[in-house]
């Protein structure tokens, strides 16, 4: 039985119509991916199943008892609370049972033997354990962990967060909420790497029912099962992840393509039938056929996403060294409040190189690359550009953009096209009439993306610095990006959280871990292989290598039997670590699976293996830091 039905759904602002006659069902566990392009009306619809819009047409009707969970853009947080308050507001009945289960104790320790005060101790004590009186504590520190805040932050006021931060405190509250349905629009905005392989792990256990709208592909493949995809102000359904929507979607068009093509075909043999036979001797026959064509039911023509169509070219080569660095510290401030953020080893970036940048929120990623190019001044150290080197550079925050400015104008500020001419280049990138003219302050995130990028296919650089370019850009939007970017014959160092598209381009990483940067050979996949998986809470963090290991005596009060046992080297209990966390690996990757399969039998056990993993690689860990300090 579907816990939410949606029925001939319709809503239009104005004259402009976003979508009609939208009918389908959310069913308990139903994990669905809603895509389509930006302006298709993937945020109203949320709105509309979370309550906070009302159709003009058609009704949402909802089971009974179900709970529906909103991650929205804009938070709603008690000014006066700090992070943690906030978290633990949600279980606000939890800890009133709490203290009634205190205050009853006092009075039964002082008197025993009134009854009912015992009854109603039993059943309140049965109620609050039931309702997870006694893990909620653990609960809020494995979400507030797994969403990186600090102790300190999370004992600080919630308003004192930056944007991104109060964002990820919005989702960890409504992930504590634990609702039968799960409303996420765009939840993997602001969250890094780390955050995002979190996150991901801990929604493939989620028991509920689920509706996400991500403009980010492994996120989408990890965690939904169903894809729904809102376009041409309707909806299609598809079996699986956003791969296989997207091969099931190229076998659909493909079919509607040749339909569609072979009943033109009969409609223009048929016509001249018509047209040749209607006044002569088969002119009855050619009523006939005119008849049935009249009758017939035509197969719309099929409409694609609009894509974006241009290139990046390099007027000439950069010399072999493209960037290097000596004894390079980057950071910011003056005298003596600098504050370092990156510390560089000396390295070389040649000429053909594609690296991306990555880090935790905070790690100093846009201030390293502002330093590189010559924006920013080092604390110390030196970043040299290359011989023959031409930056382009793509700022997140669209710096290079002046907001007073039409389209038009902002690009035939760093061009020789005419205005006729700047409407032809700008068609490339989706805007095409009027929209030429909007103002640049007027536009949408991704609008103002599309005219950076169009800004940036220019300027003709052979050294492309891209500091987050698939932000604001729908998922078709990044595909190209992707392919133009992996066509380009330059250098590229480009800073983004899509795995997808790092492991698309990149052919080295250059990771900012604990304020230094480190480099690696390949994509992010092949980096992340070689580092310990995220878990669900504190990641066990991987025991270092050690010096030659001493033997250990074994613990103390352990009998007889004790005195036989080998002692355990560290080379022992770091072998131990890395079979537990490959186990906690395999399980990840067996969750998921289960999770795309629907399997809610499968999902319980392997979350049950899951945690028992989990615990032994605590256990493991804690080993070795007692073998590492006893063999010191």
């Amino acid at each position: 039985m579907p816990v939410v039905s949606v029925i001939h759904l319709g809503k239009s602002f104005g004259a402009e119509r976003i979508f009609s006659d939208l009918s389908f069902q959310i069913d308990p566990q139903d994990r669905i991916g809603l895509v389509g392009p930006n302006g298709a009306g993937k945020s109203t619809l949320l709105n509309i199943l979370a309550g906070r819009e009302e159709p003009d047409e058609g009704s949402i009707a909802i089971a009974r008892n179900t709970r529906i969970g909103y991650l929205t853009q804009v938070t709603d947080f008690h000014p006066g609370n700090t992070l943690r308050e906030e978290m633990v507001s949600v279980f606000a009945e939890l800890r009133q049972w709490e203290q009634e289960l205190s205050e009853l104790a006092l009075k039964m320790a002082g008197d025993q033997s009134d009854a009912a005060l015992l009854q109603r101790y039993d059943q309140l004590q049965v109620r609050y354990e039931h309702a997870g009186g006694y893990t909620y504590e653990n609960r809020v520190e494995q979400v507030l962990d797994g969403l990186e805040f600090t102790r300190e932050q999370q004992q600080s006021p919630v308003m004192q967060l930056s944007g991104g931060q109060q964002t990820r405190a919005a989702l960890g509250k409504l992930l504590l909420q634990e609702p039968e349905v799960l409303l996420l629009d765009e939840p993997t905005n602001h969250l890094d790497l780390a955050t995002l392989e979190w996150l991901e792990t801990y929604l493939s256990t989620w028991k509920g029912a689920m509706v996400i709208v991500a403009h980010d592909r492994y996120f989408l493949d990890k965690v939904v099962s169903r894809t729904i995809e809102l376009a041409f102000e309707r909806i299609e359904e598809y079996p699986g992840n956003y791969t296989k929507y997207l091969s099931l979607r190229e076998e659909r068009m493909e079919r509607r393509r040749r339909e569609y093509e072979a009943q033109q075909a009969y409609i223009a043999h048929t016509e001249e039938f018509i047209r040749r036979y209607k006044a002569g001797q088969r002119s009855r026959e050619a009523r006939g056929r005119q008849t049935l064509l009249d009758r017939m039911a035509r197969v719309e023509r099929p409409q694609d996403m609009p894509e974006l169509n241009f290139e990046f070219n390099s007027v000439t080569n950069s010399g072999l060294v493209v960037i290097s660095t000596q004894k390079l510290v980057a950071g910011y401030g003056k005298g003596g409040n600098e504050n370092a953020l990156v510390h560089v080893s000396d390295l070389e970036m040649l000429r053909g190189d594609r690296v991306g940048l990555i880090g935790p929120n905070g790690a100093g990623k846009t201030t390293l690359l502002r330093t590189l190019i010559g924006e920013l001044s080092p604390l110390s150290g030196h970043a040299n550009i290359g011989h023959g080197v031409r930056i382009g550079y793509y700022s997140q925050s669209h710096d290079g953009l002046n907001m007073e400015r039409s389209i038009v104008d902002e690009i035939r500020q760093v061009s020789v096209l005419s205005e006729e001419g700047a409407r032809s280049f700008l068609g490339r990138f989706l805007f095409s009439g009027d929209d030429v003219f909007k103002q640049i302050g007027m536009l949408s995130g991704g609008e103002r993306s599309r005219v950076a990028l169009a800004k940036l296919t220019l300027q003709g650089s052979n050294l492309m610095v891209l500091d987050e370019p698939t932000n604001h850009l729908d998922l078709g939007s990044r595909q190209f990006l992707e392919e133009v970017l992996s066509e380009f014959d330059g250098t590229l160092l480009f800073v983004s959280h899509d795995r997808y598209f790092i492991d698309s381009l990149a052919t080295k990483v250059w990771a900012i871990e604990d304020g230094v940067l480190n480099a690696y050979q390949g994509n992010y996949t092949e980096y992340r292989t070689r580092h310990q998986q995220i878990v669900i809470g504190n990641p066990a963090k991987a025991a270092p290598k050690a010096a030659p290991a001493k033997p250990v005596a074994p613990a103390k009060g352990s009998g007889k039997k004790a005195g036989k046992t080998k002692a355990r080297t560290l080379e022992d209990v770091e072998r131990d670590v890395e079979k537990a966390e490959a186990r906690v690996t395999a399980l990840e990757a067996e969750l998921s699976q289960a999770a795309l399969e629907a399997d809610a039998d499968k999902l319980t056990q392997l979350s049950a293996d899951y945690e028992q993993a989990k615990v032994r690689v605590e256990e493991l860990v804690a080993e070795w830091e007692q073998v590492a300090d006893m063999a010191s």
